[in-house]
């Protein structure tokens, strides 16, 4: 019996271990020109002070509840903080802006709406990523890379 909590406890341990190692990346339409930006770039989308892609589309921020684990450590990221209710702390910058934010259950939502909205922008696990969307390079990096921004712990 005690070997069987012991087990289950470490099981436990390694699943949460994983789950907070997951890998990001910040993905777009395919018909989206944009192929690399800065995290300041990409934290003025995040907080509506960039509206507008270069090619005039309005940006559309999609992804998953702010303040899921995961979602959470992405904000932080992104916005050079820890960011509290990070829902909240978005609903305010986009409150301010016509910049729709859509929050939807899961990845392959996101990559659904990026991939039929030329202006869409959203952020997903590396492993949900499909070839109807184009990944994006923060800093001149991609996900896996050394010094990747987005890398889970």
């Amino acid at each position: 019996m005690r070997n069987r909590l012991l087990t289950l406890c470490l099981l436990l341990v390694g699943a949460a271990t994983i789950a907070y190692a997951t890998d990001f990346a910040v993905i777009v339409n395919p018909s989206n020109p944009v192929r690399s930006m800065t995290l300041v770039e990409l934290g003025r989308i995040f907080k509506a002070k960039t509206l507008i892609w270069p090619t005039g589309r309005s940006i559309t921020v999609v992804m998953r509840d702010p303040n899921s684990p995961g979602m959470k450590f992405v904000i932080d990221k992104i916005l050079g903080s820890t960011a509290g209710d990070s829902k909240s702390v978005l609903n305010d910058s986009f409150r301010k802006t016509t910049v729709p934010v859509v929050y939807v259950e899961n990845d392959q939502e996101v990559i659904k709406i990026v991939e039929g909205n030329p202006g869409a922008i959203g952020v997903v696990d590396v492993y949900n990523i499909t070839g109807g969307v184009k990944v994006v390079k923060i800093d001149d990096k991609q996900p896996f890379d050394p010094g990747y921004v987005l890398k889970g712990h």
